[in-house]
């Protein structure tokens, strides 16, 4: 049955009035009408683009300028979700102990009993579990390392002490790779990734629920870098001469996301990071203006599914692949 402009026009104005003004619900109005659901939603939509109903997002704490550089990331790189993170200063550790905290809070949303979790290093992550809520309710827990540990002290570069934190929030097992991450030679890593053991671990990480990684900086022969890798100036010129922007468990790219073929990385102790992309879900907590290009490579390589960031970083990204993709040279 045809409805004639008139009568539309009441219809329309009657559904907008009782949906924003009184609350009704979409079924309680279509009973109301005597229409169905999707001739309602059809007179819905025609009100509002004929601009009978204005909507305004009253954003008393600033925080739209987040969502939609959230949502720029999203659709550019097809990530499956982005958080972006409001930092006063584009300031290294100001924005690694805000990404930290925001990191555990979206760990803290999605994670469950029973659920299989892969973990790499970083002083971020370091700093994102030791922010996570403790909560005993969830168990069984199964938490994998996707690489080896560095030879220096350092808690953020020992995977097996961040894993360890992680299950000790919760209730469950760890699963560790009981290895250096670089080895001297490529036969020795291979043969190291054969035994029994490592080879279940790795096995294990790439059927993780969550996926959890950083992102390393650019390598520098620079006095100021410091990655927690310790490489030598040879090796630091061999990533460099191919191109090197960043890395994720120790696995170098360059800014268009292909790994370098750098001996360093055919002598790396960890999961194949082009593979990372059937995980189920791999969440990159990581920022700051050390690392927009190497952020820019993981998401041109397609490693990620969600990036945990702050909003300066977000815009350099955003900024420099449209300089890349238009030609420019920054």
């Amino acid at each position: 049955m045809s409805i004639g402009a008139e009568q539309r026009y009441y219809m329309k104005l009657k559904a907008v009035y009782y949906y924003y003004e009184k609350d009704y619900t979409q079924t309680e109005i279509a009973q109301m009408l005597n229409v169905s659901r999707i001739t309602l939603s059809k007179l819905l939509k025609e009100a509002r683009e004929e601009g009978m109903v204005k909507i305004e997002i009253v954003d008393y704490r600033n925080v739209r300028q987040l969502l939609e550089l959230e949502a720029q990331l999203k659709d550019r790189f097809g990530l499956l979700d982005v958080k972006v993170v409001d930092c006063l200063e584009d300031d290294r550790e100001e924005i690694s102990r805000k990404l930290a905290v925001a990191g555990a809070r979206y760990l803290d949303h999605i994670l469950r009993s029973g659920m299989r979790v892969g973990i790499a290093w970083g002083r971020t992550l370091e700093m994102m579990v030791d922010h996570l809520s403790e909560n005993r309710t969830i168990t069984g827990i199964e938490v994998d390392t996707l690489l080896g540990g560095a030879g220096t002290a350092g808690t953020n570069i020992q995977p097996n002490i961040i894993a360890q934190r992680l299950i000790e929030k919760y209730s469950g097992t760890g699963y560790i790779i009981n290895a250096p991450y670089l080895c001297q030679t490529e036969e020795l890593c291979q043969a190291i990734k054969a035994e029994p053991h490592i080879a279940d671990v790795i096995s294990r990480a790439q059927e993780a629920d969550i996926t959890l990684v950083g992102i390393g900086e650019k390598p520098e022969l620079a006095s100021g870098y410091d990655s927690g890798y310790r490489y030598t100036d040879e090796v630091l010129e061999d990533l460099l001469a191919h191109h090197a922007v960043g890395d994720i468990c120790a696995n170098f790219f360059d800014i268009y996301g292909k790994l370098c073929d750098s001996s360093v990385c055919r002598r790396v102790v960890s999961i194949d990071i082009s593979q990372l992309h059937k995980h189920k879900r791999v969440i990159a907590v990581a920022g700051g203006p050390n690392k927009v290009e190497a952020v820019l490579g993981a998401l041109n390589g397609g490693y990620l599914h969600v990036l945990v960031t702050d909003k300066f970083t977000a815009r350099q990204v955003l900024e420099l692949d449209r300089q890349l993709r238009e030609g420019e040279h920054p």
